[in-house]
């Protein structure tokens, strides 16, 4: 930081050093330019890393961290915005300002030492203490809302005479709304999530919305509860009165509310390429901002034509009545009536502040999300530099709403749709200055900007989302001109039927709703059949390097013909086909342990060569294995593994198991041999792959138990290490596996005596090598009911990984158990503050890395060490 501040300084002083002497040549002026950028670049780095600074420096206490707390706040977003749900067990999450916990100022949480402590109330009201908050529908009584506003009522009123069969005495509200004050009890926790180097980091997300806080709602006090049913509650109330097919559809389109989407209809837009046209972003913005500059045109000619009558009418009453109009320099009677124009109706600027205002509350409509309100920014920007008759180029324009919104929303550089806004804006100004398209039929512009737009994103949604649609190109094609032509009907025909009550205009557009759908309906359709190709949509999983360079070859390819055009094209593009290593010798030597971040749950994978073998799959919820959708077998496939040959499942609970099916489903998987405690997993069984071992210590043969005292323990060596992974086994299974391990070994002696005395029995302990191992997955996660001092002596491993999740309330590990571990000099590692593990091994050693500390260490991703373990350095830091 202070190496930043000198670098700016030293900037700022050469540029005003050459400001003070007119420059006198081309070189001089490039280097003020070259100071000028390096300063800026430093300042906008010192603003982001301040606010990061500010964002740590203002968490919740300790002491009200997973407690019942009452709390007085705001919804932001993420409100319902509809009454109607087809599901009554939704789950709602809102964006929430937290004023006050426990009847604390939330401002007091503002740690001292990184604001001084007049500047906290300033700071506190400046930036919101927010809070992500999961709820469920509920209902009330009128009775106990009646803090809501006058205008409010009038608008329940119309809805309730619109409606007349709705109850009087009850409203059934199913969720809290945009702009709704109010008290709950909730349970909160620092902001985090997992990390694992595959998949999207919802930490990262968190912190890129400003978000302190997640939690859930456990109940509301009603009586305290101020509801706000903004316009856009009321038009959402309008749009389902019209009965429409494709009701979730327009509720996205239109109102930006997309809480009624399944998993089916996140998976089409996934796999057509079209999530951008029914998410609200820049392009609806720009769309009704051009509508709104077309109806205007008309209207301006004829407040032109009647201004200029006027004119003519006003000269000729002052003709008739004898008043000379005296001019200056003999001006002509038609400069006359431009100047009386000019000054009575300034109709530029009536045009261009109209539309900054239409768009404005077109933001506020569609929620304002915040590619909306960049794009809104843009727009202002321009009208301003319209009106003060100030041209500029349109890079400067783009690096102005850049600049502006870095200002506003700093932290909006770390999530996906600040690249991709901006990205999607840098290319069609390029596009244009490039390509000449204004010099094109509209139509020819369309289509060479569409097929060009889909090209250059594509690398960024493969960097975002891992994926990539590969008829994304004709499903825009298609879409687009329909959405453009359905959007600002429909809009308009909803604000008629909302705002007038007259029963033309409510046929008509209703009509036009109806006739709308059916239109949207044959769309869907189309997007359903191109989305049942099973081509339709890859999975690619590269580093962000390569995919950089693939962007930097479509970029070059183009650009007009030079030289070495081709070359350089074929030389960026290289990186990105890494998928040929699948077809390539690889090093077999080495071999890696991978235990992901899966939460309270469990998911490990060992690799050697393009093999590899799963012991866990984490946990399943609502029917969705995320652990290892999302994260285990992605990776995999990022790594380049052409084949699972071996599954285990060290036992049947969900937090082990919840990915059986989406493995066996996966293509990797279709030879794979599967393992659990009752089917495969037996004492002394071993299996040999990939010149490791793999031994099944327990359980015992015949079992038919598939529990946690029964959980397979498996270990697996090589000859330069070994890792034992016990499942959820807890100090009974434990001493009887010490015990039999002990039996085994007098039985293969043959001539050990029973009454040998208790000290040569100790000094015979560490010899029983199927037990040492030299890391060790904590059993049961490190439950205070396992990981014995015996068996830990027995196991005498160098590193312990626990698998659990942040904050989980058995405060796994125990805090007896990591002291355990500490008292045996156990390196221990934490997949709740460590992240990912990888445990990596080559030439007779190994060595461990960590996602959060050595293989992706970021500020916005720092771990959160357990509160029960923080009295103690129990915690291995590399």
């Amino acid at each position: 930081m202070a190496l930043m501040i000198a670098i700016l300084v030293i900037a700022i002083v050469v540029i005003l050093l050459f400001s003070l002497e007119k420059p006198r040549s081309n070189k001089t002026i490039f280097d003020v330019q070259l100071c000028c950028a390096v300063s800026g670049l430093i300042l906008g780095v010192l603003w982001v890393a301040s606010v990061g600074h500010f964002y740590y420096a203002w968490q919740l206490p300790k002491g009200k961290i997973q407690q019942d707390v009452t709390i007085s706040g705001r919804v932001l977003s993420q409100g319902c915005v509809s009454n109607k749900s087809n599901n009554s067990e939704a789950v709602f999450h809102y964006v929430v300002s937290i004023a006050s916990v426990n009847g604390e100022s939330v401002a007091t949480f503002l740690d001292e030492g990184a604001v001084p402590k007049p500047l906290n109330a300033v700071f506190s009201y400046a930036f919101n203490f927010r809070a992500r908050l999961a709820h469920k529908q509920y209902k009330y009584l009128s009775d106990n809302v009646e803090r809501v506003q006058r205008s409010q009522r009038d608008l329940d009123d119309v809805k309730q005479r619109a409606r007349p069969q709705a109850s009087e005495k009850s409203v059934g509200l199913k969720c809290l709304h945009n702009g709704d004050m109010f008290t709950a009890v909730v349970k909160l926790k620092p902001a985090y999530g997992t990390a694992n180097p595959v998949g999207a980091s919802r930490q990262q997300l968190l912190v890129s919305q400003f978000i302190h806080v997640t939690g859930y709602i456990k109940s509301i006090e009603h009586d305290k509860t101020a509801h706000e049913h903004s316009l856009r509650y009321d038009l959402a109330t309008t749009l389902e009165a019209l009965n429409l097919n494709n009701l979730n559809w327009w509720r996205a389109l239109l109102l930006g509310d997309k809480a009624g989407f399944t998993k089916d209809n996140w998976v089409l837009l996934q796999r057509t390429g079209t999530g951008h046209i029914f998410s609200i972003s820049g392009m609806h913005l720009s769309l009704i901002a051009g509508v709104c500059l077309l109806a205007f045109n008309p209207i301006v000619f004829i407040l032109r034509h009647v201004f200029d009558i006027f004119g003519r009418v006003h000269y000729c009453l002052a003709s008739i009545t004898g008043l000379r109009l005296k001019t200056v320099n003999r001006e002509s009677k038609t400069n006359r009536r431009s100047k009386l124009l000019t000054i009575k109706a300034p109709i530029r600027t009536m045009v261009l502040c109209l539309l900054v205002v239409i768009c404005f509350f077109y933001a506020l409509l569609s929620g304002s999300a915040l590619p909306v309100v960049r794009a809104w920014v843009l727009i202002a920007i321009g009208c301003v530099l319209s009106l003060s008759r100030n041209a500029w180029r349109p890079i400067n324009i783009a690096l102005a709403m850049l600049v502006l919104s870095l200002l506003l929303f700093p932290l909006s550089m770390l999530s996906a749709s600040f690249y991709l806004s901006v990205g999607a804006v840098v290319c069609i100004w390029f596009l244009v200055t490039t390509w000449g398209l204004q010099r094109l039929p509209w139509y020819v512009s369309l289509i060479k900007l569409q097929i060009a737009l889909t090209l250059i994103m594509m690398p960024l949604t493969i960097i975002w989302f891992d994926s990539a649609s590969i008829i994304a190109l004709i499903a825009n094609l298609i879409a687009l001109p329909v959405i453009t032509l359905l959007l600002p009907v429909c809009l308009l025909s909803l604000l008629l039927l909302h705002f007038v009550h007259f029963g033309p205009v409510q046929e008509l557009a209703s009509t036009l709703f109806q006739t709308s759908d059916g239109c949207l309906g044959y769309l869907l359709s189309f997007l359903n059949l191109l989305s049942g190709f099973s081509l339709s949509a890859v999975n690619v999983h590269e580093g962000n390097g390569a995919t950089f360079c693939l962007l930097a070859a479509f970029v070059i390819f183009l650009l007009p013909q030079w030289r070495y055009k081709k070359v350089c094209i074929l030389i960026l593009s290289i990186p990105f086909f890494s998928f040929i290593q699948k077809w390539l010798p690889v090093n077999e030597e080495p071999w890696a342990l991978h235990v992901f971040d899966a939460g309270q749950a469990s998911a490990i994978a060992i690799t050697r060569g393009s093999r590899a073998i799963i012991i866990d799959t984490g946990a399943q919820f609502n029917g969705i294995a995320h652990t290892a959708t999302a994260h285990l077998l992605p990776f995999l496939e990022s790594t380049h593994v052409s084949s699972i040959d071996v599954v285990i499942h060290t036992h049947s609970d969900n937090d082990h198991a919840g990915g059986l099916s989406a493995v066996k489903l996966h293509s990797l998987a279709a030879h794979a041999s599967f393992h659990s405690p009752t089917a495969g997993c037996e004492r002394g069984k071993r299996v040999y792959w990939q010149n490791l071992t793999i031994e099944f210590l327990w359980p015992p043969k015949g079992n038919k138990q598939d529990n946690n005292a029964m959980s397979c323990v498996v270990k697996v060596s090589g000859h330069s290490g070994s890792v034992l992974i016990p499942g959820d086994i807890e100090k009974a299974s434990e001493y009887a596996l010490i015990t039999r391990e002990i039996n085994a070994t007098r039985k293969i002696n043959g001539t050990r005596e029973i009454e040998e005395s208790s000290a040569k029995e100790s000094a015979l302990i560490p010899s029983f090598s199927n037990l040492s191992a030299d890391i060790l997955i904590a059993p049961h996660h490190g439950s205070k009911t396992s990981s014995t001092d015996i068996f830990i002596e027995h196991i005498a491993p160098e590193a312990v990984i626990f698998t659990q999740g942040f904050e989980n309330r058995w405060q796994f590990p125990a805090r007896e158990v990591a002291r355990r571990y500490k008292h045996h000099k156990v390196k221990q590692y934490l997949t709740s503050y460590h992240g990912y593990v990888r445990a990596t091994f080559t030439q007779g050693s190994y060595h461990i890395d960590t996602q959060r500390d050595t293989l992706h260490k970021r500020w916005y991703l720092r771990g959160i060490s357990p509160r029960h373990l923080e009295a103690q350095p129990y915690l291995n830091n590399n």
